[in-house]
């Protein structure tokens, strides 16, 4: 097993990825902290991995609140005494409900919504981020793994709010990379393409095909392709990774 009683908090990890990332932590041996902001997610991931012979909890938060995340993280140690891998995965596709394609236009884009998408994705990491580091800078030990996008690599026409969120993020990822590698701590980024999950099951179908026909492989991804990459940066096998972007998209972006 490569995570062996190792301690990891998967925020949104009630579903998509973050819910594949848990189970195959847990296969690994790890213990898992599931958070999201729905109760009834969370406590389905922690049910299936404790079927599969784990250890896991339920943490609800809504991390994009500061005060919500300290409160989350102070129940997350009580529970299992530190923490050595977090992954800052908790995002949303879209900020607000709709199926005009001409409100996704940056000029149509209302504060609400730039600051929602901003807050969940980029503001989440960085109070996760905060509060996991003073916990692993004193016992000199850690692993963080950001998600990015190829939407922050490459962008993506019709999601401003989104690209400026992930591109954010593999630059914050950089950044504390360089600041923390001497406290023996390594932080990361994935960057993933299209994926088979429940934030792009909306994409209509002629979409979906032009997508699939940009994407030299042909296809969408599976959540297990980014658990696999999550899995490599949480392990000893990346142990001479410094903040680097793994990006599994099929070709997507090269």
């Amino acid at each position: 097993m490569k995570l062996k009683d190792k301690v990891v908090l998967i925020t949104g990890g009630g579903s998509g990825l973050g819910r594949e990332m848990g189970l195959t932590f847990a296969r690994e041996g790890a213990k898992v902290g599931v958070n999201d902001i729905r109760p009834e997610s969370a406590g389905n991931v922690v049910t299936e991995i404790e079927r599969l012979g784990g250890t896991a909890r339920p943490f609800v938060a809504d991390v994009s609140s500061s005060a919500a995340v300290a409160k989350m993280f102070a129940e997350f140690i009580a529970a299992f005494g530190t923490i050595d891998i977090l992954i800052n995965n908790a995002g949303i596709a879209r900020a607000s409900e709709v199926d005009n394609p001409d409100l996704f236009m940056t000029h149509q884009k209302t504060d609400e919504d730039w600051h929602k998408m901003l807050a969940t994705h980029l503001d989440s990491t960085f109070y996760c981020t905060r509060e996991a580091l003073k916990v692993m800078i004193p016992k000199q030990s850690g692993r963080i793994i950001n998600m990015g996008s190829i939407a922050g690599t490459t962008g993506l026409a019709f999601a401003s709010d989104y690209c400026a969120a992930k591109g954010a993020i593999i630059s914050f990822t950089k950044s504390v990379a360089r600041e923390v590698v001497p406290m023996g701590i390594l932080v990361n980024c994935i960057a993933p393409g299209f994926i088979d999950t429940p934030m792009t099951a909306p994409i209509p179908s002629e979409v979906r095909k032009q997508i699939e026909q940009t994407t030299p492989i042909g296809r969408f991804g599976e959540p297990r392709d980014i658990a696999a990459a999550a899995l490599f940066l949480a392990c000893d096998d990346s142990k001479f990774m410094v903040g680097q972007v793994l990006s599994p998209n099929g070709g997507y972006v090269i």
